[in-house]
């Protein structure tokens, strides 16, 4: 007999990336799996769904059920699930009931303020099976809320749906949640909205062209204070053996205090086992930053600040011309 389930998670649980997974498993047994999505989730774009991980799949809106012979498939998927209205968790029951089609719905169970979605809601009251998909707090407890942050503080006023990623909401333990308490400081990875921190970038990399080269194929990290971003990297996996930190930048009010320094640390170390060498590309002045973690002067891109940067590139009163290359190799 098929089951309506209701598996919920916190903000970061991987959620999105566990409905992908189920769609593919099915899909690799030789059924069919429909995935939605509320319409009114647009963050990924029209008719996808996205996982902080990277994991991306089409879907159909919840709202296109009516116009679709749901008989077809085997397994329906629904990502985004609190948005639901508490007529589609009906229609979705009946799908169960009717079809005996299941139906497995991912979502969160409560907003920033503690408070029910009312799709989680009748989702709570109606699935035959309920089962939590777990992540922690910063402080190691397990996360059982979700904090909407604005200006690296905590916020517990507002509209209930305001759509984000990793840059507006963060899971947090019930203690840390109530308290407003955010890490003192911690290092994430960003999938999804990496453009949002474009005017950091720029500050070290002054041409969006060329930063747009990088960022859809790079891994963004960031590091953050008391849930403020300070600083900000991208990695390029070049091949197999190499990787290139194509930019690293710190906000101008949070400079000369380490924390460029522990990104780069954190980089090295989690790149170690899978890349032989690590480069950069540097102008003078970065030179004895570098030096210090052990790169050394490898190569020099010709023409290449002359070739894809404005000629009002200054180095040291000089027009920027060749990108001095610098590397690390094993010792990562």
């Amino acid at each position: 007999m098929a089951k309506l389930y209701f598996r919920y998670g916190a903000m970061g649980s991987s959620k999105t990336a566990n409905a992908i997974m189920v769609q593919y498993n099915y899909h690799e047994r030789g059924q069919n799996a429909l995935m939605l999505k509320p319409r009114l989730d647009n963050r990924d774009g029209e008719k996808i769904v996205g996982s902080r991980s990277g994991l991306s799949a089409p879907c159909s809106y919840v709202e296109e059920m009516d116009d679709m012979d749901l008989s077809l498939y085997d397994c329906i998927i629904v990502d985004e699930a609190q948005f639901l209205k508490k007529e589609q968790v009906q229609k979705l029951v009946d799908v169960v009931d009717t079809l005996n089609i299941p139906v497995i719905c991912y979502g969160l169970r409560a907003d920033f303020q503690g408070n029910l979605f009312e799709g989680s809601h009748w989702l709570m009251a109606w699935a035959d099976t309920i089962e939590e998909i777990k992540t922690v707090c910063w402080c190691g407890r397990k996360a059982t809320c979700n904090a909407r942050v604005a200006g690296g503080k905590v916020v517990k006023a507002g509209e209930q749906i305001v759509l984000g990623g990793n840059e507006s909401y963060v899971a947090l333990c019930r203690k840390h949640w109530a308290t407003g308490e955010l890490a003192p400081l911690e290092i994430r990875k960003i999938s999804a909205g990496k453009k949002a921190y474009l005017p950091l970038l720029l500050e070290a990399d002054p041409s969006e062209e060329m930063i747009d080269r990088y960022l859809e194929g790079g891994e963004m990290y960031v590091l953050m204070v008391n849930g403020q971003t300070v600083s900000v990297a991208v990695v390029l996996q070049k091949d197999s053996a190499v990787c290139e930190l194509c930019n690293i930048v710190t906000d101008k009010n949070h400079r000369c205090k380490g924390y460029a320094r522990k990104l780069i640390m954190h980089l090295m170390k989690l790149y170690q086992p899978r890349c032989a060498r690590m480069e950069v590309g540097t102008d003078f002045s970065m030179v004895p930053f570098y030096e210090k973690f052990g790169f050394r002067k490898s190569y020099i891109r010709e023409n290449f600040f002359r070739d894809n940067y404005d000629l009002s590139l200054i180095e040291e009163d000089i027009p920027a011309c060749d990108m001095n290359m610098y590397v690390l190799d094993k010792a990562l």
